[in-house]
């Protein structure tokens, strides 16, 4: 009884530690999506509201602080503490065997509808039949357990050995049915290996005891206090995104969508492109980075490969401006360079192109007789 009491104290703590953290977590996801950022008021107010849903579901009206779940105790009090879709199944309030009587109603023994107070005594069976304390008539029962040994005790002695009995921590057969301690503390239930002794959170599903693989279902199966980590459902570096959400990292909290991206080699923001938008990527897709010496990287025309023209810009970065163009601040004329002299060029010595027209016209009228 006292381990009980302490296994079902700690289970609470557990469940209601458990519950807060993923509370916090769900809340702060759910405030990211609803584009209210991940200031700590928003999802810190709406985890304690989560909480607190959770608590008043878990531990409802009645439940005498007995928390519902699958692996929970049934108790005498009409709710379901096990999820089972039956009602205090097991305790002294229910009539287990289904012969209209439960312990509470003097059925001496609910495992047995064979028994029960509105039975009929039948002699030399080593039974008492209808629960009035003797066994067959005028036959003395010596541990006073209602069962002799012709009736099936196997512990004749301990009044707490007969067929049918409730079966206790204490490696003996209580019941008489061949098996030691099934359905308690110190034995394993569900055939995982574990007991809830050696701390298995469920000893009625196999799928969970202590380090155990976790699924994603919904469910601890490692009792490790935390649902599905390490899966595609769970939060586990605590960025707010899982990998259902789009986290393309679940162990790095600096990436997730919408995280600023950074010049590491790092898709940081899930949008399948690196370190886009930093010195370290070709924003403008010329073949240089900022890093590489590109000093306009929204420009494709200026990278340290390409060639300078007589525009009033540093085309190949190099921190001279039209170098090899009249009047720049090279300070060479020009002349002699196949790219220089865009000025002179595109200036004074074309000037005379617009006559070559008018003379070309002029000497057809000279040849007309």
């Amino acid at each position: 009884a006292a381990y009980e009491s302490l296994h079902t104290g700690l289970g609470r703590r557990h469940a209601l530690l458990t519950a807060a953290g993923v509370s916090l977590e769900v809340a702060r996801h759910l405030a990211q999506l609803a584009g209210l950022g991940v200031h700590p008021g928003w999802w810190l107010l709406g985890g304690a509201a989560i909480t607190a849903a959770w608590i008043l579901r878990a531990y409802p009206r009645g439940s005498g602080g007995r928390a519902i779940h699958p692996a929970g105790c049934e108790t005498c009090d009409g709710l379901d503490q096990d999820c089972d879709g039956t009602d205090d199944e097991g305790t002294e309030c229910y009539d287990d065997d289904g012969d209209g009587s439960s312990e509470d109603d003097g059925d001496c023994n609910d495992g047995d509808p064979d028994v029960g107070p509105d039975q009929v005594e039948i002699d030399e069976n080593g039974v008492d039949d209808d629960c009035d304390g003797q066994v067959d008539a005028d036959v003395p029962d010596p541990d006073g357990d209602g069962y002799l040994v012709e009736g099936g005790d196997c512990g004749e002695g301990d009044p707490n050995t007969y067929p049918g009995a409730p079966e206790l921590s204490d490696a003996v057969d209580n019941d008489c049915d061949g098996e030691v301690d099934e359905g308690t503390a110190s034995f394993d239930d569900d055939g995982d290996t574990y007991t809830e002794m050696d701390g298995d959170c469920h000893d009625g599903d196999d799928t969970v005891y202590p380090e155990a693989p976790e699924l994603e279902d919904g469910v601890d199966n490692d009792c490790d206090g935390v649902i599905d980590e390490g899966s595609d459902r769970a939060d586990d570096d605590g960025d707010g995104f899982t990998e259902e959400a789009g986290d393309c990292d679940d162990g790095d909290p600096g990436v997730h969508p919408g995280a600023e991206e950074v010049a590491d080699a790092v898709d940081n923001d899930c949008d399948e492109k690196v370190d886009e938008g930093t010195s370290a990527y070709d924003d403008d897709t010329d073949g240089f980075s900022e890093d590489e010496g590109d000093c306009d990287d929204a420009d494709g025309w200026k990278h340290p490969d390409a060639p300078e023209a007589c525009d009033g810009l540093d085309n190949n970065c190099d921190e001279i401006v039209d170098e090899g163009c009249e009047g720049s601040e090279s300070g060479e004329p020009g002349g002699s360079s196949d790219t220089g002299n865009c000025a002179a060029r595109s200036g004074s010595g074309g000037g005379w192109l617009w006559l070559l027209p008018l003379a070309m016209l002029g000497r057809r009228r000279e040849r007309r007789p």
